[in-house]
């Protein structure tokens, strides 16, 4: 693990109970001596002996519903069940049943979960501020369990951070880049325990105008004379190859001097809320421990009871982390295991992930059996979840993680996502949006602390709806670098069976690369394993889409799932408003019918790259720092080509029997590149095409040869 660890958060265990059996030793007197007839006596009753250590100490201790003092404490009980309470100020209450044998000497030890947010105080003095002097700013936060880090912001932009409960600094508002002279601005401090839990206080801060210019009176000198008017130079433009297509000018702004100001950060990051309608699924969720993975725990749904119940969604609170850069906003949902709820792409205003807007239990999830009853659950929020440790969505979906943010040196954010309990196989999922780029990086690491072989899978699902509609639409395609799939299963009788080899992506005439031409619902892996190391979707009439660039020989899984276009599965299922998604899964074993299995106390870790694609008509290969597009036509060949970052260089394009054509560009994910190369009268039909992009310095960025069919 790296050095931003999680293992310094507060997690809840299950408790242990550990038996003492009591050996007795039955002792005869010698034969010679007479024996005593047998005396009865009162049969003494059985008890049993629990010893309470709860963290924090101090809790208060309720068994049976009276109070029995507090933790750490040893209780003797009788035999049986008892309903065990632990209570302390800040921690949510806890309550359990603890069975007792005869005899037995337990030990509950849990932790109770921290849910008390910090305390922030915020002081400026002065509170209104010359535009050219300076306050005074400071910020002091206190919590049960403790600050991990401090932010200051004024009007949504970072001025500082620290990692302890106190912050100060001299704030020059002509120093902060965005400010003017003369206006009324928020500063807000914000706070985060180890628990992720937030809080926050906010004042105004006045900025005074710019102060007048004192004018001197001005000397008697001698006005110069006005220099003799000259010609300016001509400007011979750079003459281009014949084949070269410009791009138009742009104008040059004047040049201003530049302000000797401290750069605002590339990447802002904020934890805030979101209300979700929900449905009040809690009452009917119950622990329950998985055998055959390891003693995993999960919750399991008693649906009959909770469909009995009527329910109606009503209004629930999630905490929501706030990613972003000039190009993308991410944030995370860490109340709802962790995942990466949203990505909008700023250049288009579009939320490449579906989002549901209410959050409904589906009868989706690992089946029950062979995995524990009531298991066959499962929220289809959308974004970007981890699906650990069986197969379907895993247990971890729902569950609460903690986080831990980190500013990187190189102006990135990394925010680092992980499960609770560290006594067994857990995972930690590092979530990083670059300065200045156009993608995020996805970090898992799935560590097995135990003295034993963890035998696993994991899935991590994207849902998927690229553009604005929050729902796929028929054009919608399928980006994958196979020539076969396995399927999973299908709805489509007229489709190969569960398990069967389908050819890709033309079955009997159809393209089942376009959603538009499915019929029923389908689920399939690339077969026989993941090849390419890139995947995604593109719906072309939206022009946009979302691509995963990942390492092929780590994630040999890459799978599709959706319910289907002229005769889909009922959207009710998941949502009430009829939208939907496509599923893009990304796996450690090629299918979920086979399992992954790590060492004892080893780790597996990896890195891969998630983008949304925007104005280049479609994807045809991938990479991290960007993707192309080719599509041919009677009389030209379509190029794209988008970049994750800005570039200012040259794009040559290399087709056979003609000479290579180049534009200069200056290129960026706001800005891709889209051009027709018309062909010359003997173009083949088929042939070889290079796309390269590069730089200022003629350091490639991006570069792809294949042969396609031209006509």
């Amino acid at each position: 693990m790296t050095a931003n660890s999680p293992r310094r958060v507060l997690k809840r265990s299950s408790y242990r109970l550990l038996a003492v059996v009591l050996i007795l030793t039955a002792c005869s007197s010698p034969a010679a001596r007479p024996t005593p007839a047998p005396v009865e006596k009162p049969a003494r009753p059985a008890t049993a002996e629990l010893t309470v250590q709860a963290e924090p100490p101090g809790a208060q201790v309720t068994v049976d519903g009276q109070p029995a003092g507090v933790s750490p404490i040893t209780l003797p009980l009788a035999p049986g069940d008892h309903r065990v309470a632990l209570r302390a100020e800040g921690y949510a209450a806890l309550e359990e049943t603890i069975t007792l044998q005869a005899g037995q000497q337990g030990i509950y030890s849990p932790a109770l979960w921290d849910v008390a947010a910090p305390v922030v105080t915020l002081t400026a003095e002065p509170r209104e501020v010359a535009w050219l002097g300076q306050t005074q700013v400071r910020v002091a936060a206190s919590d049960n369990a403790g600050v991990v880090e401090i932010q200051l912001v004024l009007d949504g932009q970072l001025l500082g951070s620290a990692g302890g409960g106190e912050l100060a600094l001299e704030l020059t508002p002509a120093a902060v880049p965005g400010l003017a002279p003369g206006g009324a601005y928020t500063l807000t401090a914000r706070a985060a325990d180890a628990a992720g839990n937030a809080g926050q206080v906010s004042l105004p801060l006045i900025v005074g105008p710019l102060p007048k210019p004192t004018i001197a009176p001005a000397a008697a000198t001698a006005t110069p004379s006005r220099p003799a008017a000259t010609a300016s130079p001509a400007i011979s433009p750079t003459p281009l190859r014949p084949t070269a297509i410009p791009l138009p000018p742009t104008a040059t702004p004047a040049a201003s001097p530049a302000p000797t100001v401290v750069a605002a950060p590339a990447v802002s990051y904020r934890v805030t809320e979101i209300v979700i309608p929900t449905y009040p699924y809690t009452p009917f969720l119950r622990s329950a421990i998985d055998p055959a993975a390891g003693e995993f725990p999960l919750t399991v749904l008693d649906r009959a009871a909770y469909e009995a119940s009527n329910p109606q969604p009503i209004p629930v609170t999630y905490r929501l982390i706030v990613l972003e850069n000039r190009y993308l906003r991410l944030s995370l949902l860490p109340d709802l295991g962790g995942r990466v709820y949203e990505c909008i792409f700023k250049p288009t205003g579009n939320n490449e992930f579906y989002r549901n807007p209410v959050i409904k239990p589906t009868n989706w999830g690992p089946p029950s059996p062979p995995y524990p009853a009531g298991a066959n659950w499962w929220l289809a929020a959308g974004g970007l979840e981890w699906g650990f440790p069986v197969e379907e969505h895993g247990y971890l979906w729902s569950t609460r993680w903690g986080y831990d943010p980190v500013t990187n040196p190189d102006g990135s954010v990394t925010v680092m996502l992980f499960t609770g309990d560290f006594t067994r196989p857990y995972v930690a999922v590092a979530v990083t949006l670059p300065a200045d780029a156009a993608y995020f990086t996805v970090s898992p690491a799935i560590t097995n602390p135990n003295a034993a072989a963890f035998r696993f899978q994991w899935w991590a699902n994207a849902m998927l709806a690229p553009g604005a509609a929050n729902a796929p639409g028929p054009d919608l395609r399928f980006i994958f670098p196979a020539s076969e799939m396995t399927v999973h299963s299908t709805g489509d009788p007229t489709l190969p069976a569960a398990g069967q080899p389908l050819p890709w992506p033309i079955y009997r005439g159809r393209d089942l690369g376009r959603l538009g031409n499915w019929n029923q619902w389908l689920g399939f892996f690339q077969r026989p394993a993941a090849v390419g190391g890139f995947v995604g979707v593109y719906d072309t009439a939206a022009d946009e889409g979302m691509v995963r660039v990942y390492p092929a020989d780590v994630t040999r899984g890459a799978m599709v799932f959706a319910p289907g276009w002229s005769d889909p599965l009922d959207a009710k299922l998941w949502t009430d408003d009829g939208s939907g998604f496509v599923a893009l899964r990304g796996g450690m074993t090629p299918t979920v019918e086979d399992w992954y299995e790590l060492a004892p106390g080893a780790e597996i870790s990896w890195s891969e790259i998630w983008y949304p694609v925007a104005g280049i008509s479609g994807v045809t290969y991938a990479a991290e720092s960007g993707a192309i597009h080719l599509l041919p036509g009677g009389s030209g060949l379509r190029v794209g080509v988008f970049p994750t970052v800005a570039v200012q260089g040259q794009i040559t394009v290399s087709l056979p029997g003609m000479e290579p054509v180049r534009w200069p560009v200056a290129v960026g994910p706001d800005k891709p590149f889209n051009q027709q190369i018309p062909y010359t009268a003997n173009m083949p039909d088929r042939g070889n095409v290079a796309v390269t992009l590069t730089d200022s310095e003629d350091l490639v960025v991006l570069t792809y040869q294949t042969e396609v069919p031209l006509r």
